[in-house]
C-alpha cells in the first residue's frame, strides 16, 4: 500500500513512517486485497482533528482517528471482495486504487499510549490500522460489526508483532 502523509507540523519520525507503512501493508494483506492501493494520512494536533470532526461529523470534539472512505461498500462486503469498486478509484499518477483519507491526533496517540500502557509506536501504529480497516469497509458502530473489525485489526497487527503484549517491532 503507497500511503501519502501530510504532517506540517513535524510530529513524525522516519521510524513513525516506517511503521505506518509496514502496518498498511498488513492491513492490505489481512484483508486480501490483490490490487496496488493507496491512502492519505495526515498527523494533526487534538485543535485540528476536533474542527475535522465538527465539519464532517457534526461533533464538536477531539478524536484519534477519523477516516473517510472513497469507495462505498455494499452492507456486509469489504475491500477484499470488491476489486470492482476499487477499481473505479484507480489513479494513474500513483499507480494505486485510493482507499481514502484518515485524519490522526498525535495529542491522542500520546495520552491514550499512556492510558493504556503501551508506547505511543504502538497506538500510532494501531490507530493507523483502525482508519485503514474503516477505509476498506469494516466499521464497529453496532454489536454485530465490532468483531469483524477487532478480528482484523488484531490480525494485522499480529502479523508485524505490534499487539498490546509484544511490541516486537
Amino acid at each position: 500500500m503507497k500511503l501519502e502523509f501530510e504532517d506540517g507540523r513535524g510530529l513524525l519520525t522516519d521510524a513513525d513512517r516506517e511503521l505506518m507503512q509496514r502496518c498498511a501493508d498488513a492491513a492490505e494483506r489481512a484483508e486480501g486485497v490483490r490490487l496496488a492501493t493507496s491512502a492519505f494520512v495526515e498527523i494533526v494536533d487534538d485543535e485540528t482533528i476536533r474542527r475535522f470532526n465538527c465539519e464532517q461529523r457534526g461533533k464538536d470534539a477531539a478524536t484519534d482517528v477519523l477516516s473517510f472512505p472513497t469507495v462505498a461498500y455494499p452492507k456486509g462486503r469489504t475491500a477484499g471482495g470488491c476489486e470492482k469498486l476499487l477499481r473505479r478509484e484507480y489513479d494513474p499518477e500513483t499507480g494505486a486504487c485510493a482507499l481514502g483519507d484518515i485524519v490522526i491526533s498525535m495529542d491522542h496517540v500520546r495520552a491514550q499510549a499512556k492510558e493504556y500502557g503501551h508506547s505511543e509506536r504502538r497506538e500510532m501504529g494501531y490507530l493507523l490500522t483502525h482508519g485503514l480497516f474503516h477505509l476498506m469497509g469494516y466499521d464497529h458502530m453496532t454489536d454485530e460489526d465490532k468483531p469483524a473489525m477487532r478480528a482484523m485489526e488484531e490480525k494485522a497487527l499480529a502479523s508485524i508483532a505490534l499487539t498490546r503484549e509484544d511490541e516486537g517491532i
